[in-house]
Formats: C-alpha cells, structure tokens, sequence
C-alpha cells in the first residue's frame, strides 16, 4: 500500500485526536511509523495501525476507516488539486476515476494499485462497483460521502455489500435527491 495512506493516517490521528494518542497507537500496532508518502508498504500494517487505534479510542474499526476516507478527501483536495479540475460535480468526477485520476496514480507510483471502480450510469444517478482485495469499503464510503457533500448534488447513497461482509466488493448505488 502506498505510504501516503500511512502517513495521511498518522496526521489524522495527530490532528484530530493527539500526538500522544498517535505515538500510543504506533507502540501497539508494533509498526515503525517510518513511512514515506512515496514509499510502498505490507497492507498488514495499515490494519495494525487502524486496530491499535479502534483499541485506543473504544471506537469500531469500521466508523474510523470512515471517518479516515473523509479526511483523506480533504487532504488529497489540498495535496494533488489537479486530480479535482474540470468536474463539473463529483458524478464526473467519479466517471473519470479510473480512466484518469487511478491513471495519475499509476504514473507518479507505478507500485500502486489502487481500488478499483466501476461506474454505471442510471436514470436516478450512478451505481458504483468498488472493488478491492484489502476490503477498505468503508474508507470508500467516506470519500464518496466527503465527495458529493462538497462538489455536489445532493445525493442518497445505498451500500449493498456483495462480499458478504469482507468488504472487498460494494456495490454504492447513489440517487440523486429532488
């Protein structure tokens, strides 16, 4: 998994919690904590980090992968704005993901490999297959949620896990509101 997840991971857990409580969680996750954003790493890590902070907070690992994904929009708004350009609205954005934004991500990081998204246009909005072995659904629930809260239109969305509850596959269907 590509280092910028760790340490964006880290700076979340520094900002909105402590340094203290980040240093805590490296202590228990029996991880370094000597990431790199460039650098590619055991995705055993990421949910060693992720479980020391749900045993630190008395929060569920699912509602931090969430919340994490929310954050990392914020973060990936601000460190790579030219992947945000020329939407009109995050359903182009979403159209465009693994044609041109995933196609970025492979060029700067060759070693990454990203999730993969599917996106379906329907006559109430889109259906969106994500798929990934590593099953971060949630983390990709809140991106897309982070997503339509600041580019629009004001959607509900429908998870359906095809995965039976691993994760790996989610079906997000998201309807446009009224």
């Amino acid at each position: 998994m590509m280092g910028v997840v760790f340490t964006e991971l880290m700076e979340m857990v520094e900002t909105k919690f402590s340094f203290d409580l980040a240093d805590r969680v490296l202590a228990r996750s029996g991880t370094t904590g000597t990431w790199t954003a460039v650098g590619n790493y055991d995705d055993a890590e990421l949910f060693a980090v992720v479980s020391a902070l749900a045993e630190e907070t008395n929060l569920p690992v699912p509602d931090l992968l969430y919340a994490y994904g929310r954050h990392l929009h914020g973060r990936f708004m601000i460190t790579y704005p030219s992947l945000f350009e020329g939407h009109a609205d995050a359903f182009a954005f979403l159209l465009g993901l693994e044609s041109h934004i995933h196609t970025e991500v492979r060029k700067l990081w060759p070693d990454a490999r990203p999730p993969m998204f599917e996106p379906i246009l329907t006559a109430q909005g889109m259906d969106l297959r994500y798929s990934s072995r590593r099953g971060l659904a949630r983390l990709a629930r809140g991106l897309l949620d982070a997503s339509f809260e600041l580019h629009g239109p004001a959607v509900v969305i429908e998870e359906i896990d095809l995965s039976d509850g691993a994760g790996t596959e989610v079906m997000f269907r998201v309807q446009r509101l009224a």
